[in-house]
């Protein structure tokens, strides 16, 4: 396991495939409300604390994983803030997140779009940030040169469609743990973290 610390509340965490077999985390099965995908969270953030002194025990946390193509994968751990104790009763509402003994009170979901142009993703850029999206950004690029936008951000996973009606203009909706998977194995990012941002600015 290998690591980069990013920020003071940001992490990156770069496991090979023994280390992912050695945590019990099977990309296929991945589900932040599983009880085997949390356990194995745990266990990498309380080694992680001792190795690198990053701790998110008391923290709510937001985790973005990439399977790699030797079967490792590279983990984004985010520090989102404490999880207040007042918010025990709405825990069980919540399906991602915190990988403590209880999952956060913040709902979080995940889209994934593809633009046949690199002109069509950059329109879509800058309308999210002309709406202030502030939720994590990726844009990469696959074998048949199609473009994609990877979104994370706080909200109902219900209401994905419907809140992102406005990019159908440009590209098509993808199901999103399904693009983490095909990208790691047939696409190279082309804009890391903050791709909106960075995109939405040109």
């Amino acid at each position: 396991m290998e690591w980069i610390r990013i920020n003071t509340n940001k992490l990156k965490i770069m496991l090979t495939a023994e280390d992912a077999k050695r945590y019990a985390l099977r990309f296929e099965r991945v589900d932040y409300a599983d009880t085997v995908t949390r356990r194995a969270f745990k266990s990498i953030l309380t080694d992680i604390k001792r190795e690198a002194g990053f701790d998110a025990t008391e923290d709510r946390v937001y985790i973005q994983l990439y399977p790699s193509r030797e079967g490792g994968c590279e983990l984004f751990i985010t520090k989102t803030g404490l999880l207040p104790t007042e918010d025990v009763e709405s825990v069980h509402k919540a399906s991602y997140g915190d990988v403590g003994e209880e999952p956060p009170t913040v709902l979080c979901r995940s889209a994934a779009f593809t633009f046949d142009t690199v002109d069509q993703l950059l329109a879509v850029c800058r309308r999210l940030l002309g709406r202030r999206f502030v939720g994590e950004s990726e844009a990469w690029q696959d074998d048949d040169e199609r473009f994609w936008l990877l979104l994370t951000e706080e909200g109902d996973p219900q209401s994905v469609e419907d809140d992102y009606m406005f990019i159908a203009e440009y590209g098509r909706i993808e199901h999103a743990k399904a693009a983490a998977l095909l990208l790691s194995e047939h696409g190279h990012r082309i804009c890391g973290t903050g791709a909106v941002e960075t995109l939405g600015a040109l």
